[in-house]
C-alpha cells in the first residue's frame, strides 16, 4: 500500500475539475439567498426576543410542550406579530426563545423611529400586551391539566440602530482580521502567495455563507465568531502549503521542476498533516454540535455548524485550490515580466 508521500496525484492538473464544485455550491447558496433570504437572527435584523421558561412538568413532557408551543405560536400570529426565528435553550430545553420581526399585521414597522419602537414595545410588554396574553394562555393550559404554575416570561427589544451597529462592528472586525493575516502572508512569502491566499480565503468564507444559507442556520453574533475562527484556521492551513512550496523550490532535486510540479509535491508532502488536523478538529466540533443539540444549547450549535462547514471548505481550498492558484498567479506574473522586457 502506497504511503501518502509516495503519491503522484497531479493536483494542479485536476484543478479544472475541483474549482467548479466550489462554484456550484456557492452559486446554489446565493440562489437560495435571493429567493428565500438568509436566516438572519434578531441580533442583526432588529425586533424583539420573547423567552418563555416552562416549569418541570411541561419541560419533561414533549407532547405537552409541543402542543403548548403550537398554541403560543398561533396566539402570536393572531395578535399580528411575525415570528422570525424560534429555538430552545436551557439545560432541560425548557426555555422557548421566539424572535419577533419589526412587523405588525403584515406591515413592516419603521424600526429607526423611536416612536414606532415604543409602540411596538407597548404592544408587547404593557398591560394586556402579548406577554400577558402568553402568560394567560399558559395559566389556562395549566389549570386544565393541573400543571405546576412556575412558568416565567420575559422579553427584550432589539432596536434597529443597535442591530445595525452590531452588524457594522462585526463586519469591520472580520475585515481587520483578514487584512492583518494577508499582510503577514505578503511579508512572509510573495505577492503571488498573498493573492492565492486571498482567493482561498474568499472561497472559504463564501462557502460558509452558502452552506449556512442552504441549511438555514441562523446568522447572528456567534456566526461572525465562527467566520473569524475559520479565517484564522484557513490562513494557517494555507501558510503550511506555502511554507512547503518555498522549501521544495530550494531542493536540488527540484531545481528544474515546473511550478506545477513544485505545487503537486508540496500538497502531497503536507497532505497527511492536513487530513489528520482536519479529522481531529472536526471530531471535536461534531461531538460539540451533537452534545449541544441533545442538551438544547442552540447558541453553541449555531456556532458549531458554521465551523464544520468552514473546516471542510478550508481543507478543500488548502489542498485543491491555494497551491494551483499560486501556479496560475506565477504564470501571470511571468507574462507581465516578459511583456515589460519587450517594451
Amino acid at each position: 500500500m502506497k504511503r501518502i508521500k509516495d503519491l503522484t496525484f497531479k493536483f494542479f492538473e485536476k484543478f479544472k475539475y475541483f474549482a467548479p464544485v466550489s462554484l456550484a455550491i456557492i452559486l446554489a447558496g446565493f440562489i437560495v439567498m435571493i429567493f428565500a433570504g438568509m436566516n438572519i437572527g434578531i441580533d442583526f435584523a432588529g425586533g424583539a426576543t420573547v423567552n418563555v421558561e416552562f416549569g418541570d412538568y411541561v419541560a419533561t413532557r414533549e407532547n405537552v410542550k409541543e402542543d403548548l408551543v403550537d398554541q403560543i405560536n398561533d396566539l402570536i400570529k393572531s395578535e399580528g406579530f411575525e415570528i422570525g426565528s424560534t429555538r430552545w435553550s436551557g439545560e432541560d430545553k425548557n426555555i422557548y426563545e421566539i424572535g419577533l420581526k419589526y412587523s405588525l399585521n403584515g406591515k413592516k414597522i419603521d424600526a429607526s423611529s423611536e416612536k414606532a419602537q415604543n409602540e411596538f414595545r407597548a404592544l408587547l410588554e404593557e398591560e394586556n400586551g402579548l406577554n400577558d396574553k402568553i402568560v394567560e394562555l399558559i395559566n389556562n393550559y395549566n389549570d386544565e391539566f393541573d400543571v405546576i404554575k412556575d412558568d416565567t416570561i420575559d422579553s427584550n427589544i432589539v432596536g434597529a440602530e443597535t442591530s445595525r451597529k452590531l452588524l457594522k462592528n462585526a463586519i469591520i472586525a472580520t475585515l481587520v482580521a483578514i487584512v492583518i493575516m494577508l499582510i503577514y502572508i505578503g511579508f512572509r512569502f510573495t505577492i503571488t502567495s498573498g493573492l492565492a491566499a486571498i482567493v482561498a480565503l474568499a472561497h472559504d468564507v463564501l462557502m460558509m455563507i452558502a452552506l449556512v444559507t442552504i441549511f438555514r442556520v441562523q446568522v447572528n453574533t456567534t456566526f461572525i465568531a465562527a467566520v473569524i475562527t475559520i479565517v484564522g484556521y484557513s490562513i494557517n492551513a494555507t501558510i503550511v502549503i506555502f511554507d512547503r512550496i518555498r522549501e521544495v523550490a530550494k531542493l536540488d532535486s527540484m531545481k528544474d521542476a515546473t511550478d506545477a510540479e513544485i505545487a503537486n509535491k508540496s500538497i502531497i508532502d503536507t497532505l497527511k498533516r492536513t487530513i489528520l488536523t482536519t479529522i481531529t478538529t472536526l471530531a471535536v466540533i461534531v461531538v460539540l454540535a451533537i452534545v449541544c443539540a441533545v442538551l438544547g444549547v442552540s447558541t453553541m450549535a449555531e456556532f458549531a455548524l458554521p465551523i464544520i462547514f468552514g473546516l471542510i471548505a478550508g481543507t478543500y481550498s488548502s489542498v485543491f485550490l491555494s497551491a494551483p492558484m499560486w501556479v496560475y498567479f506565477r504564470k501571470i506574473a511571468k507574462k507581465i515580466k516578459n511583456l515589460k522586457k519587450t517594451v
